[in-house]
């Protein structure tokens, strides 16, 4: 379930739209932060917060220990953290295609970085098809099943790297369900 028991989200959060909403003038702005400690979702109209969603469960702590810490299969995991997450966000009943979408975070800057290493380029616009392809290739390489066709996103000392770093993970998962269940199609990573 979702809560909103605080008002206005964290100063931090509320500068970023602000700042946002300047750059952006004509959009709506929502602005998705995912990290260990916390998961909310802000919007802003006119460079005004409008409403924030606080997803505690959704927090990196709260979904790894209850995805990644038990003995079944990786896949049985990010199915279980695949049901958690839409069990999560649909109650909020976001839709957010009308919104300009941001990511900003720990995590989305861990995402960037690692999209820097394994495209040679900074990528700040994801697509929602890019975002499934990653989660897909997380899912096939974290279970051993990667193909070399699936490689084309990167090395496999890249790939390497990312399922070994359960954060990037389950931030995949995060964006991938967000992105279906909210009918984002593409979102912006913010750098720090």
């Amino acid at each position: 379930m979702s809560n909103s028991s605080r008002p206005s989200p964290p100063a931090s959060t509320a500068v970023v739209l602000q700042n946002l909403q300047a750059a952006h003038p004509q959009a709506q702005v929502a602005v998705l932060d995912f990290a260990s400690d916390h998961a909310e979702i802000s919007l802003a109209h006119k460079g005004v917060p409008v409403h924030t969603e606080h997803f505690p469960e959704l927090s990196g702590t709260q979904l790894l220990s209850h995805c990644f810490t038990n003995s079944h299969s990786r896949e049985a995991q990010l199915e279980h953290g695949i049901e958690l997450v839409e069990d999560a966000i649909m109650p909020a009943s976001l839709d957010l295609r009308q919104f300009m979408v941001f990511a900003t975070g720990e995590y989305a800057e861990d995402l960037g970085v690692w999209l820097n290493e394994a495209q040679g380029s900074e990528q700040h616009i994801l697509s929602r098809d890019m975002i499934d392809d990653l989660f897909t290739l997380y899912a096939a390489a974290s279970q051993g099943a990667i193909s070399l066709k699936m490689v084309n996103a990167g090395s496999l000392e890249n790939i390497h790297g990312l399922i070994n770093n359960q954060n990037l993970g389950i931030y995949l998962l995060l964006l991938r369900e967000c992105m279906h269940h909210m009918h984002i199609e593409q979102v912006h990573l913010l750098a720090p």
